[in-house]
């Protein structure tokens, strides 16, 4: 049975290894040369740790402060777009204590499941990505911070993470040589981080090696399309037949989907990235400054500095001020970095595909029988790669999937 790909990201890769082991005969298709999409430039991270989801209570105040603000760590850029419009309606509606409590088992066995399975995918696959499982640091600069973010720790033992909340002391023990300044920080042990980069290239060549083919700078332009069922893709360079479709193209589904006459509530969410190759000290865990919102990872290349979410539709180019926000933030945690330390970074933005929600969209559409979706992951596309894989596996072979769940239907919105 043939399946096509949309997508060559960390969802679409993690897809066609699950099909590829089950027989499918695989074709993943992207517009782009499949070296620089949102699964490249980001954290890192399997974060097990970031089981509450991005619409949270509290969220709509905090972001309302940051609007004000050009350096800060989250922005919604002013628009009349109805879909935007929509989509804010939602996030205000999801951003409450009776929503998280319905997001948060769900996402956290995703999580952990996904944790366990990116392991045996390294294991299999053989692929050098710096993988290091030392848990993540959440730095607090502030009692107050800390206070919340222990609570954030007290739900995470309650569904079996294993979380230490330190002092300043305790936290600069597990980084010797490296300074920090905070009042403390929670170490969530259960999480992990590789090389992003590294990966994605070392598993677009396995996949190659067990016979998945890729067709890179192919723009899908529609579909042929009989009595509820896709016949084939047309592209630039010609139709593309399959048994089943799996669309897993970022922040960019739903305006494929929408030629379809599928309606779902994405928005883009633009992270920004660099990385310093010559640092002072390279800390030996990875960690988040958290009232700044900056993600911060050891990698084989360097430390790579990773913050913001601008909601700014599909714009890719980097607004300087975010970057510059990101930079400010580091030596009030890190003393042994200052400006000059980031004189010869180069920034890279990607976009994140967000739900209203903070849940990702993954299913079969009620449009097309032969039609799987998988996007709408926010800052977990990496976190989460591995489980959507094996989801999406599990509904093209039509079994019923083993997280079957409303909260990731498709067309919840519609």
């Amino acid at each position: 049975m043939k399946i096509a790909i949309v997508g060559s990201g960390m969802i679409g890769l993690c897809s066609a290894y699950y099909l590829n082991k089950q027989g499918y005969e695989v074709t993943v298709i992207d517009e782009g040369d499949g070296s620089n999409n949102c699964s490249f430039g980001n954290a890192g991270f399997f974060s097990p740790s970031h089981m509450v989801p991005l619409a949270s209570p509290g969220i709509v105040a905090q972001g309302l402060k940051w609007m004000t603000n050009p350096e800060s760590p989250f922005y919604i850029k002013p628009s009349l777009d109805v879909n935007l419009a929509k989509w804010s309606w939602q996030f205000f509606r999801a951003s409450t204590k009776k929503r998280v409590n319905q997001a948060v088992p769900i996402l956290n066995q995703m999580l952990m499941e996904s944790r366990t399975l990116i392991e045996e995918i390294l294991a299999n696959t053989k692929i050098d990505a710096g993988f290091d499982n030392k848990g993540l640091l959440m730095y607090c600069k502030s009692q107050h911070v800390l206070d919340e973010e222990a609570e954030i720790a007290e739900l995470a033992r309650q569904y079996g993470q294993a979380v230490d909340i330190l002092s300043s002391s305790q936290a600069e023990k597990l980084n010797p040589g490296f300074e920090i300044d905070t009042v403390g920080a929670v170490h969530f042990k259960n999480d992990a981080w590789f090389t992003p980069n590294s990966f994605m290239s070392g598993f677009q060549q396995y996949l190659k090696t067990q016979g998945v083919a890729f067709q890179f700078n192919t723009k899908v332009l529609d579909a042929e399309k009989n009595h509820g069922h896709i016949k084939t893709l047309l592209t630039e360079k010609g139709k593309i037949e399959a048994d089943q479709f799996v669309i897993a193209t970022g922040s960019w589904t739903a305006k494929f989907l929408k030629q379809l006459g599928i309606k779902i509530l994405l928005q883009g969410g633009k992270g920004y990235s660099f990385e310093v190759k010559d640092t002072p000290v390279l800390p030996k865990t990875a960690s988040i400054l958290t009232e700044a919102r900056v993600a911060v990872t050891p990698m084989q290349h360097g430390l790579r500095f990773a913050g913001t979410m601008e909601v700014n539709g599909l714009d890719l180019s980097i607004n300087p001020r975010r970057v510059l926000g990101i930079q400010k933030s580091i030596p009030d945690y890190f003393p042994q970095f200052n400006q000059d330390s980031f004189a010869d970074v180069k920034p890279w933005a990607g976009l994140r595909p967000c739900s209203p929600d903070g849940m990702p969209y993954i299913g079969k559409t009620k449009k097309f029988d032969n039609l799987i979706v998988a996007t709408g992951h926010a800052m977990l596309g990496i976190s989460l790669g591995p489980v959507t894989g094996q989801l999406v596996c599990e509904i093209a072979q039509e079994n019923t999937p083993h997280l079957d769940d409303t909260l990731l239907a498709v067309e919840r919105y519609s």
